[in-house]
């Protein structure tokens, strides 16, 4: 089993939270896809399982709160 070294653990973090920005408007381009899955959650789980809990911690908070604020979405009321 190959383990990753702190910088390549905070790489695969950021990958992952800009995906949580990017997958949610690629599904929202598609009519009825955004409301049907939920793709904000698969780089949360990924990095929580490929780089640790702490890491995953981070995406799960980190994501969600740079998603609101570039794209409106979630809204603010549903962050908490």
């Amino acid at each position: 089993m190959q383990t990753f070294t702190t910088v390549k653990k905070a790489i695969i973090t950021a990958i992952c939270i800009a995906l949580c920005v990017v997958l949610p408007q690629a599904f929202h381009a598609i009519p009825n896809a955004g409301s049907i899955y939920l793709p904000m959650h698969i780089p949360v789980l990924l990095c929580g399982l490929v780089c640790g809990w702490p890491y995953g911690l981070l995406c799960g908070l980190a994501g969600p709160l740079l998603s609101s604020l570039f794209t409106g979405m979630p809204a603010a009321a549903y962050l908490p």
